[in-house]
């Protein structure tokens, strides 16, 4: 020993300077790793395009409370809807005909203790300190392995970045079996193995892109043991992990009363996790914060959940697709369930999304994206919560063709009109193949289990949605309801007599459509408007062009996707449509975002006092459905501009 202190010893200032340089030479690396994510994080922000008003709302899930007096008051008006159903269930006089199933109610479990919570908040005397709220996302990884390093990859960086802008992941594997973990000792065993494999390498990823995690394989799910069969599971785990700024990964491993440690099936573990943590962030008499939910269980009482997200990413699919190969990009339960059960060619991720959206608040959106998506692709759906609209159509493209002919190529104002009601060609920052840098691969990786033409560039948005009822006069719907829906969103007060005047003597020329959703939570108005007068003498024009009276959203349910399941059910009964806005109007960037063209008008003196408008409209894009009815058919420039003079001839409709 004596000898190797004295040859160890012999150069003590070069091994210094060494140790010094290989200690620079990781710092260096350390470094430049993280201005790489730095800057790829910044990049899939800025690629999400959010507008104003959607990362407002988002950075008041994280750091603010009004999304939560948004979530209240909805689910008080949801309690009392509910309460209502009940009643008339009851009543057999009110019963439609034949045995109607019990459908699963939105923020079932909240509504049942709104009353309650309410209560005691009026009897407390002093206000409990504030706690706040961590934004958090519920995600279910399906079919995914350890040994698959490009997909553990993938999966941690999108887990990672969403850990950096604010919300906390709390990740459950999801096991691809069907069984509770029978069969064989040697299966079990290997199964097991596989999943807490899996856990670990997806920790491991995690944490190569700059964030923390930490496997739970054990005693997060146990079994009742007064109750047989019964699933529970204990959320102190989680709380510990979140508390920490670590990102929990849960494995469906449960032990029975023997100690076998089973693999829960999907349909059980999944529902189980979603319930427990909804069930944590119900008010407790006692405990409960100023907004009324209690501290998170294992958190030390640092912070209460907001459950806003419900994520599951899947090895087989990247969304839901039907039989015939269409892709769904925006899912309303309550109104498509029943229409694309059957037609769906992923029946169990449509099923299991349903069930747990039914246990969470109502203001949880859920997506379907695969494992081999691009991180910046799941941070839009879960900063702007709006579907991956379809492309916009470009200079060249069959739909801009279509809306340029007629017109006088020869004419310089023709050409010019012809330049302004163009769409730009551009396309969002999102579609734009960047090269990150320090980064060797060229394109994304798809997995040889996913078709040749399904490529990992999109999602399914998933709400539980509203109810809708379609009417083609004013008499057959709730004039006094209407009228309150519209001045509550446009916050004005509407001239009635005069605007359903209107609406009834259209119904007998061009016709009308109002579409509700729920209990006139939302309503979109819709007139024909007569542009044969309006084009110079062009006797090619349709007769009529649908116009966009009213889109409007409660305030109170804003954040539960109703504009969007609003705007999909319009573009089914309108292929085409025009509309005007104001141009100070603070929702054109979402019509921008949902348009296919515009053009703005000069200030005029008419009735309504010099005002601006902005025209927008959007044109069938299906050239199928295009060949077999005019009603389907692009617009073409006369018809817009015939359109443009029929909308600066209506009247206000507010006083």
């Amino acid at each position: 020993q004596l000898q190797r202190r004295l040859l160890t010893s012999g150069q003590p200032s070069e091994r210094k300077e060494d140790t010094q340089q290989q200690q620079q030479h990781h710092q260096a690396v350390d470094m430049q790793g993280r201005n790489l994510r730095e800057r790829e994080l910044i990049l899939n922000v800025l690629s999400t395009v959010p507008s104003p008003r959607e990362a407002r709302k988002f950075l008041n899930s994280v750091y603010g409370s009004e999304t939560m007096r948004s979530q209240r008051a909805f689910e008080e008006q949801q309690a009392r809807l509910a309460a209502e159903q009940q009643q008339q269930a009851e009543n057999p006089m009110q019963r439609e005909d034949g045995a109607r199933r019990r459908e699963l109610v939105a923020g079932e479990i909240h509504q049942r203790h709104a009353q309650a919570t309410r209560s005691v908040r009026a009897d407390e005397e002093e206000e409990d300190p504030v706690l706040p709220r961590r934004l958090t996302a519920l995600v279910f990884v399906d079919g995914l392995a350890g040994t698959d390093h490009q997909a553990c990859k993938r999966v941690g960086k999108q887990l990672a970045q969403m850990q950096r802008i604010g919300v906390s992941p709390i990740v459950l594997l999801v096991a691809n079996t069907n069984s509770t973990g029978g069969g064989a000792p040697a299966v079990r065993g290997s199964k097991y193995r596989e999943i807490i494999h899996t856990a670990h390498a997806l920790a491991d990823a995690i944490e190569q892109e700059g964030g923390k995690a930490r496997p739970v394989n054990d005693a997060v799910f146990y079994t009742s043991p007064h109750v047989r069969g019964q699933l529970s599971v204990d959320p102190e785990l989680l709380g510990s992990a979140l508390a920490q700024y670590l990102i929990p990964i849960v494995t469906p491993l449960v032990a029975d009363s023997s100690l076998h440690v089973n693999v829960l099936d999907t349909n059980q573990a999944a529902p189980a996790m979603t319930r427990a943590l909804a069930v944590s962030a119900l008010p407790r008499h006692g405990v409960t914060d100023a907004d009324g939910s209690p501290p998170m269980p294992g958190s030390g009482g640092q912070f209460s959940l907001l459950l806003a997200r419900l994520v599951l990413l899947s090895s087989r699919v990247d969304g839901l697709c039907a039989n015939d190969g269409s892709f769904h990009r925006f899912v309303n339960l309550e109104e498509d369930y029943a229409s694309i059960e059957q037609q769906c060619r992923d029946r169990a991720t449509l099923e299991l999304m349903r069930t747990c959206l039914a246990i969470l608040p109502p203001t949880t959106a859920g997506i379907v994206a695969s494992v081999h998506s691009d991180p910046s692709l799941v941070l839009k759906g879960l900063i702007s919560e709006r579907p991956v609209g379809e492309p916009v159509p470009r200079r060249g493209a069959a739909g801009v063709a279509s809306l340029q002919s007629g017109s006088d190529s020869s004419s310089n104002a023709a050409q010019q009109q012809q330049r302004r009601l163009s769409v730009p060609d551009y396309k969002p920052i999102a579609e734009y193949p960047f090269v990150k840098i320090g980064e060797e691969e060229k394109a994304a990786v798809v997995p040889a289990a996913l078709p040749t033409s399904t490529r990992p560039g999109r999602f399914t948005l998933l709400r539980h949605g509203f109810r809708i009822q379609r009417h083609t006069s004013v008499n057959t719907c709730s004039q006094p309801r209407l009228r309150e829906l519209l001045e509550a969103s446009f916050g004005r007060q509407l001239d009635s007599e005069r605007y359903f005047a209107r609406l009834r003597a259209l119904e007998s020329q061009g016709g009308i459509e109002i579409i509700i959703a729920g209990d006139y939570q939302g309503a979109v108005v819709v007139t024909h408007e007569d542009i044969s007068k309006q084009g110079d003498g062009n006797t090619g024009l349709r007769s009529h062009l649908p116009y966009l009276d009213k889109f409007a959203v409660l305030p109170s349910v804003q954040g539960t996707g109703m504009a969007d399941i609003l705007w999909a059910q319009l573009r089914r009964a309108c292929p085409s449509c025009m509309w005007r806005s104001r141009n100070d109007n603070g929702v054109n960037k979402w019509y921008f975002d949902r348009s296919h063209g515009h053009a703005r008008s000069a200030p005029t003196a008419a009735a309504d006092g010099a005002t601006r408008w902005v025209f927008f409209w959007y044109q069938n894009q299906n050239q199928n459905q295009a060949a077999d009815s005019a009603r389907f058919s692009a617009l073409s420039i006369d018809e817009v501009q015939a359109g443009i003079r029929a909308a600066q001839n209506i009247p206000p409709s507010f006083a």
